[in-house]
């Protein structure tokens, strides 16, 4: 029973990559990128979580209007830079909401 599943379940796939060539390989990429990205960013998730929802959605919702009212406002010729700084705005946010953490921390252990 397995061996013919096995069997078919090849067959299949044979068929799809020899007419599907570049529709499988395109995807397979997005599936393996998927899959990285999800256990990639999971620490990162967890930590945003710990941080508090309250301040992920102050978070989101300030660099959502920045970014609305820089495409109105100002012409940028390179987004790097805007991407730049919206690096720089969430590690100063981490940092200080990690020392508020570690604060609240050390006070409900004294």
């Amino acid at each position: 029973m397995v061996n013919e599943l096995w069997k078919e379940w090849l067959r299949i796939s044979d068929y799809l990559l020899i007419t599907m060539q570049s529709e499988m390989f395109f995807i397979l990429y997005v599936v393996l990128g998927l899959s990285i990205l999800y256990f990639v960013l999971q620490p990162f998730i967890r930590f945003i979580i710990a941080l508090e929802w309250k301040a992920l959605m102050t978070y989101l919702f300030a660099i959502i209007i920045s970014l609305l009212l820089i495409n109105q406002f100002i012409a940028v010729e390179d987004w790097r830079y805007v991407l730049y700084a919206i690096l720089i705005f969430s590690i100063i946010l981490s940092i200080k909401r990690g020392f508020s953490l570690l604060r609240k921390h050390e006070t409900n252990q004294g």
